[in-house]
């Protein structure tokens, strides 16, 4: 596998016409500049660029890989590009799985706030109750899950899990006064 490094180096060499003003382009020092050319012209087992005094010329293999290493330099950079805005969330997809009621109430006010702040990143729902949704996350289904828990069923954190408590419900029984239930 060629090193992209080398190939950057190689591209710059190619563009600046000589050693010197290709190590000045990359803030290297020409001795280091030399090393790269001369490990990828091993790597490839062929001389990449003439040398004269008046500067350096590509080969037809030089040639070729420089057409070559500008397409995988964009690329990377592209790929780069893309993981930075998904990370900034500028793009990119949440996928979140919420229990029944919290999807008919709490998951639409947020997915609003998530739409209004983060317009091109895309939220996708699937309705799963905790256990469900516990099982997905792990397996790396979906980002984000949305649960409840009482104590027979209680969600843990651990190495790979954070727990965020969002709402602590209070639950009432309620009956008319005149049917006060049994103590």
């Amino acid at each position: 596998m060629l090193d992209v490094r080398r190939l950057t180096v190689l591209r710059a060499v190619a563009r600046e016409g000589s050693f010197s003003a290709a190590a000045r382009a990359l803030d290297y020092t020409q001795p280091a500049v030399s090393h790269h050319v001369a490990r990828l012209e091993e790597e490839v087992g062929t001389p990449l660029l003439m040398r004269t005094t008046r500067g350096v010329w590509l080969t037809d293999a030089g040639q070729a890989l420089v057409e070559h290493a500008d397409a995988v330099i964009a690329r990377l950079q592209a790929a780069q590009d893309e993981v930075a805005e998904i990370a900034k969330l500028h793009a990119g997809r949440v996928r979140l799985a919420a229990f029944p009621s919290a999807s008919a109430t709490l998951v639409p006010i947020a997915a609003r706030a998530m739409k209004d702040a983060h317009p091109a990143v895309n939220v996708s729902l699937l309705e799963a109750e905790p256990p469900e949704a516990l099982a997905l996350l792990q397996a790396g289904e979906i980002d984000l899950a949305l649960t409840f828990s009482y104590p027979e069923a209680e969600p843990t954190a651990n190495a790979d899990l954070v727990l965020e408590p969002l709402l602590e419900d209070r639950l009432f029984l309620i009956f008319p006064k005149a049917r006060r239930p049994v103590e």
